[in-house]
């Protein structure tokens, strides 16, 4: 049985959700700033312009990564360890901090800020599901290549999974045709 783990410093993993929040409001108001056309709803998606295209997927990404993120943190501050959470969170903070900047530079050059984020992410969620089967930890301490290998592990599966997923889900599409009004239905 996991229990909570309440007698532990919570500084760190409260830095962390400080620095997380911190950079979500610094790209959203960059997102505010950056669009050329704000009052123009249909320019909304008009990414013609670099610095806009950049600074709303920038924010939009930020707001798709918060709830898997601070769940995580705090699931594993509170059942595993406090001071490694916030060390990890610290860490996956700084890293989608970089991601525009990396983007701007290169597009291909975001991956090195998405990445290590997704590899410290998954590592927390791989320790609380195993702290959750057996009852103890799989680590207690950053080890960088250990986390890039568990990361590479369930990262190659998530895909293995998701591929058959697309080939069911496209037989099944397959086998529907649309209508003028936009819903689906069986093919004859």
């Amino acid at each position: 049985m996991m229990e909570l783990i309440l007698d532990q410093d919570f500084s760190l993993p409260v830095l962390a959700t400080v620095a997380w929040v911190g950079v979500f409001y610094i790209f959203w108001s960059v997102q505010a700033l950056a669009n050329p056309n704000s009052f123009d709803p249909s320019a909304r998606f008009d990414y013609s312009n670099n610095l806009w295209a950049i600074a709303d997927r920038t924010a939009l990404n930020m707001s798709e990564q918060n709830v898997i993120f601070l769940t995580a943190l705090w699931l594993h501050t509170l059942f595993v360890d406090a001071e490694l959470s916030g060390q990890l969170g610290l860490y996956a903070a700084a890293f989608r901090l970089l991601y525009p900047f990396l983007r701007a530079v290169k597009f291909l050059l975001m991956e090195l800020s998405t990445l290590p984020y997704y590899c410290i992410v998954y590592n927390m969620w791989i320790n609380l599901g195993f702290k959750a089967y057996a009852g103890k930890a799989l680590f207690d301490e950053i080890n960088m290549l250990s986390m890039i290998l568990r990361f590479l592990a369930v990262y190659l599966l998530t895909l293995i999974v998701a591929m058959g997923a697309k080939v069911v889900l496209s037989t099944i599409v397959g086998k529907t045709k649309t209508i003028n009004d936009g819903h689906l239905t069986k093919e004859d």
